[in-house]
């Protein structure tokens, strides 16, 4: 279904997004620091224009401006009713395979299949985003939406982005009861038959829960950087070998299709994807060592996001390295918003709440402008 242009579905939705953002950010632009942590900030018109973004782009074309919806779609097409072929096209995630071919088998049409993906996409994040603050859950929403990585993720690499989506939900029960265990090891699971490289986030999250203490966060991920500047071909090459991901090997090698390359042109150690990764990292070191703030959903957050970064800037010199910075950039917005909205920090919080908020749309327009 084709309501306008494939060109005009990433633009449309950040120039809207962008008004929320506006919006929102005026809204919190004054308010004192108790207000912004305990106020309702919330905004029904946002969770609206979540669900129409849901079904519009859910429902979208089938069209090469959005990369690997059109490989999918070749799948569904042509292989979908033939599930053991589909099975050794997607390497058995039995998860997706099987999703994909309940639908293909009852003759639905592809729009209903990636509807449904992007339901999957969407949902566990804002689900999420709610239990992890109920007062100011759009605030974490507008982060996540105004990412760059985020509408991406939910057009081209939708079994990456899916699967993510569902770690971020088990992230929020991992520290309840066994009730809310058990829900946390459901979702891991599935997230790992979807896609299996989230096995690294998952092993990040239980790493930070059970042995990890705030310091040996900060160490590793400095001392991934000098790993990777010194050993990094030797690096690439040992991960490349670990087998947990079939398509490791191959993104490693720059054995992928021509529009990822477009996508991510420019390799070797990226200097600014590693200071954009930096920024979370940075705040989380001056609430933790500084303000000596000890949250500890704020540390599990924090930690599955650094030693999953770590883990990239490892690898940082590979040729779709992105593959790899996203298993930690899903959570960049969550990482980031989550103590501007939860912790006192600075004076005028509001203000400076709302001037991050616009610096990160900032550089997702400055991304979708100028490229990576």
């Amino acid at each position: 279904m084709e309501l306008f242009a494939p060109q005009l579905y990433f633009p449309l939705s950040l120039f809207l997004t962008m008004l929320f953002i506006l919006f929102q950010s005026n809204k919190i632009y004054s308010i004192s620091n108790r207000s912004l942590i305990v106020k309702d900030n919330n905004n029904f018109l946002f969770v609206i224009f979540a669900i129409l973004f849901t079904i519009v782009v859910g429902l979208r074309p089938v069209s090469g401006a959005f990369g690997d919806t059109v490989n999918y779609a070749h799948y569904y097409w042509n292989q979908a009713n033939d599930l053991l072929l589909l099975k050794e096209t997607l390497d058995e995630e039995w998860v997706f395979t099987y999703l994909m071919h309940w639908f293909a088998a009852r003759d639905y049409d592809i729009m209903w299949f990636f509807l449904f993906v992007e339901i999957l996409y969407v949902v566990p994040i804002s689900l999420a985003c709610r239990r992890l603050s109920a007062n100011n859950y759009t605030i974490l929403l507008l982060f996540c939406f105004s990412a760059f990585s985020f509408f991406t993720y939910g057009v081209n690499g939708i079994r990456n982005g899916m699967a993510c989506s569902l770690v971020i939900m088990a992230l929020t029960f991992i520290q309840g009861n066994i009730r809310n265990k058990i829900i946390c090891g459901v979702l891991c699971f599935l997230a790992l038959n979807i896609h299996r490289s989230t096995a690294l986030p998952i092993i990040a999250m239980l790493y930070t829960y059970y042995l990890s203490k705030p310091r040996h966060m900060f160490f590793f991920w400095i001392a991934s950087i000098g790993i990777s500047l010194v050993m990094g071909s030797a690096v690439e090459n040992f991960f490349a070998s670990l087998g947990f991901d079939d398509r490791m090997k191959d993104y490693i090698q720059g054995q992928d299709d021509i529009l990822e390359m477009e996508q991510f042109s420019k390799t070797g150690f990226r200097w600014d994807f590693l200071l954009y990764s930096f920024m979370p990292i940075w705040l989380g070191w001056y609430l933790v060592f500084k303000r000596k703030i000890y949250n500890s959903t704020y540390l599990l957050l924090l930690g599955t996001y650094i030693y999953s970064n770590a883990f990239w800037v490892m690898v940082i010199r590979a040729a779709f390295s992105n593959r790899f910075a996203y298993l930690s950039w899903f959570l960049y917005p969550i990482v980031l918003a989550y103590p501007l909205i939860k912790f006192e920090i600075w004076p005028k919080q509001g203000q400076k709440t709302a001037m991050i908020l616009l610096a990160h749309l900032g550089f997702t327009f400055v991304m979708w402008l100028f490229g990576k």
